[in-house]
């Protein structure tokens, strides 16, 4: 019985399965070998070809031209365009092999039929169309997404210090914090910080897709995988963002079912496409974010250990805005400084919110102050921007309390610093007031850097503290 993988069963198949034209000849042009295909185009049978020479094929009226005595001659690929006898144009390759000394050995021959190449033609038009299509949105999202990082606070500098250190590294990342504390600008950070800056930066919400979908969306599938499928497969995530950075958001949702493919994705550094058979190399950074305790769900066995140490290799912990109050005031002027900008107005804050802003706790983070903004930017009708009440729930906090006056009404202090502190105070407020609630303008006539300013502003109302006599 002949072996199924013998070099002449391999022959035999392609001579007999392979769907376009291919022979192979000698240096001299005598055909050696020739698929079914070929013999068809040129109208005769297999045997009858085989140990004829090319120049006789052509003396034969078979065809005009040759590509492959063209090879022969040149030492160099050749392509031309045929007419057979059964008037089926076909388009002619021929490759030389040549040995140590620089003669040509074989010749192998490959011929596509018109109707072939000019669908050839068109796929690979549309490929290359979809390429530029994908290329421009993904130009055109990372600058939408371009986001300024605030990082005035000792907290969010220790953060940035950390980025630098792990961006120009391949190793993955965890971003832990409260929801709406800014895990996706610091994912984008890490990509643009990285030597992958120039490549694909794909996010996906891993609790914003059904889990029927959330495989095919990361491995992509083969046609007929499944009903609805598209006819031609689609690539999934991890081959879109070859050479780039994966973002996975909250990533603790994740079934955990997919949580075994993602960990053998990752070990592997290959994917294999829903009802495919074939493994594709894959070179993606993996950046992911939740906002619930991944080692509590490990312990509940919720989460998968091994891909919990797999993924948070460097894990990354983002303060609450509560723990950031240096950064509360600059946020804010920048989502004002924006809102100006989209509708061409140039509002300021008010002293009085700028305490409010200073005051409250803000539970929804970074979110939460963005969306207080701008409702506070719609309902405010003047040139400065008013808090309303609505705006800020119980936990806002309450007045700063007033130091204990004296029995003719003045503040009494218990020591000189604290009597400065208080005047400081004032003189800022007044000036903010005078600065029409901009801390920049206020900042430029207190002659101080706004940063300063801003330290100073959140700062403890030091009267408050004040004894009296």
């Amino acid at each position: 019985m002949k072996e199924f993988f013998s070099p002449q069963a391999i022959l035999d198949a392609i001579g007999t399965y392979y769907a376009e034209s291919i022979f192979i000849t000698d240096g001299e042009g005598t055909i050696l070998f020739i698929n079914e295909v070929a013999a068809e185009r040129l109208g005769a049978q297999r045997e009858e070809l085989l140990h004829k020479n090319v120049r006789d094929l052509m003396a034969g009226g078979l065809y005009k031209q040759s590509s492959t005595l063209r090879a022969i001659e040149t030492k160099k690929e050749s392509t031309a365009a045929l007419s057979p006898n059964r008037a089926n144009p076909s388009v002619s390759h021929s490759v030389p092999v040549l040995d140590e000394n620089g003669t040509v050995r074989l010749v192998i021959t490959n011929n596509m039929s018109a109707e072939h190449s000019q669908e050839w033609t068109r796929i690979m038009a549309e490929e290359r169309r979809a390429t530029e299509r994908l290329r421009r949105e993904l130009d055109y999202l990372r600058l939408k997404d371009h986001k300024v990082i605030i990082a005035q606070s000792a907290a969010m500098r220790r953060v940035i210090s950390a980025v630098d250190a792990i961006a120009p590294t391949d190793s993955n990342v965890v971003i832990l914090g409260e929801s709406g504390t800014g895990k996706d600008m610091i994912a984008h950070l890490i990509h643009e910080r990285s030597h992958r800056a120039a490549n694909a930066f794909i996010s996906i919400n891993c609790a914003a897709i059904p889990e029927a979908l959330l495989e095919s969306e990361l491995f992509g599938y083969e046609k007929g995988s499944f009903t609805g499928a598209l006819s031609k497969g689609k690539i999934g995530l991890f081959e879109a963002a070859s050479g780039g950075t994966i973002f996975l958001d909250e990533i603790g949702d994740m079934p955990l079912a997919l949580q075994s493919k993602l960990l053998r994705a990752l070990e592997n550094r290959e994917i294999r496409r829903l009802g495919g058979v074939k493994t594709i190399p894959i070179d993606v950074r993996i950046v992911c974010a939740t906002n619930v305790d991944l080692q509590a769900m490990v312990r509940e066995k919720r989460f998968r250990e091994d891909l919990y140490y797999r993924l948070s290799v460097f894990p990354l912990q983002l303060p609450p805005l509560r723990e950031r109050q240096e950064d509360i005031l600059p946020l804010a002027e920048h989502f004002l400084q924006s809102l100006n900008e989209k509708y061409g107005t140039a509002k300021v804050l008010a002293p009085v919110s700028v305490q409010a802003l200073l005051r409250h706790r803000w539970p929804g983070n970074i979110r939460e102050l963005r969306n207080v903004m701008e409702r506070s930017y719609v309902v405010s009708p003047g040139a400065s921007l008013l808090f309303t009440s609505p705006a800020f729930g119980p936990d806002a906090g309450s007045a700063p309390s007033q130091p204990a006056a004296h029995p003719n009404g003045e503040p009494q202090f218990d020591t000189l610093k604290a009597y400065l502190e208080d005047a400081e105070q004032r003189y800022i407020a007044q000036t903010l007031a005078q600065c029409g609630g901009s801390v920049t303008k206020a900042a430029e006539r207190l002659g101080i850097h706004r940063s300063v300013l801003y330290r100073k502003l959140h700062k403890k109302n030091p009267a408050s503290q004040a004894q009296s006599l």
